[in-house]
């Protein structure tokens, strides 16, 4: 009696933890994960335009450029100035010089101290002051030169900043893809001005994509986060790819008419096989 009245109690225990584990289907679509409007980073004059909307691309493509003739120039004009800035950094002729003349000031100074010291008066004090002076200059031109060699070292370290400052500004007048992805929609056209930061063209990434669906909403809940899904995608009428997915999102907003929330799952799309639109379905637990 007792054993009929426990498997009583239990059954709606075993019914509940059953209907928790059980394997859905549900009918989804291919989506887009990640979108982006390619901006440009300088003010300008689209000059051209390498894609057209439709156009897969890869990272790193360039898609156009902006006019660089002005960027250029100043480029062409840095490269000049470190040129020459080397120059004058490897000419060490002054230096030379400076030493050469404080030798002769030099030597010239001994001669007028040991004739004095042997002959007196053959040397007046006055030529003796003369002669220490002109030593003396030589000597701080020496400091002189020097510091004017080491000044055009540095010299050549600010030309080559400029030179790489110039050289960026350029590359910035270059819209480049930022990621493996589909041209969707092109907003300015070649001739137009653009602002800095204003949208040239919108992209969509295709590395990885998302299968999007709903379920009811009684049955879902945040824990379903992190679930590995089975996807099946139709590629043609009798054609399907089947995948495994990752489920990252589970809305908290429930429609309020059909009382399902939408959930999807994240793609691997490496290989380029799949493109947003198609029709798909997915298997999950609930």
């Amino acid at each position: 009696m007792w054993r009929w009245i426990l498997l009583t109690l239990l059954i709606p225990l075993l019914t509940v933890h059953q209907a928790a584990s059980e394997e859905i289907e549900i009918d989804t679509v291919v989506t887009v994960l990640k979108e982006i409007k390619v901006p440009a980073r300088e003010a300008g004059i689209l000059a051209t335009m390498s894609i057209r909307a439709g156009d897969t691309v890869t990272a790193g493509r360039i898609l156009g450029r902006l006019d660089e003739t002005r960027p250029k120039l100043v480029r062409d004009q840095a490269q000049l100035e470190l040129t020459n800035a080397k120059r004058l950094a490897e000419n060490d002729l002054k230096v030379r010089l400076a030493r050469k003349t404080y030798e002769v000031a030099a030597a010239e100074l001994k001669r007028a101290t040991d004739s004095a010291d042997r002959f007196a008066k053959s040397v007046s004090k006055t030529e003796l002051d003369q002669l220490r002076l002109k030593s003396e200059e030589a000597s701080l031109q020496i400091d002189q030169s020097q510091f004017e060699f080491e000044t055009a070292q540095l010299s050549v370290q600010a030309k080559q900043a400029a030179l790489q400052i110039a050289e960026h500004d350029v590359k910035r007048r270059t819209l480049v893809a930022p990621a493996h992805g589909m041209i969707v929609e092109i907003l300015t056209q070649v001739g137009e001005w653009v602002e800095p930061g204003a949208p040239v063209l919108r992209m969509v990434y295709l590395d990885r994509l998302r299968v999007e669906g709903f379920v009811d909403a009684a049955r879902a809940s945040s824990n379903l986060v992190g679930q590995t899904v089975s996807v099946s995608i139709k590629l043609g009428d009798e054609e399907t790819h089947d995948m495994k997915g990752k489920l990252t999102f589970v809305s908290p907003e429930i429609h309020p008419v059909n009382g399902m929330v939408r959930i999807w799952a994240e793609i691997d799309n490496k290989k380029g096989l799949l493109r947003p639109g198609l029709q798909a379905s997915m298997k999950l637990e609930l």
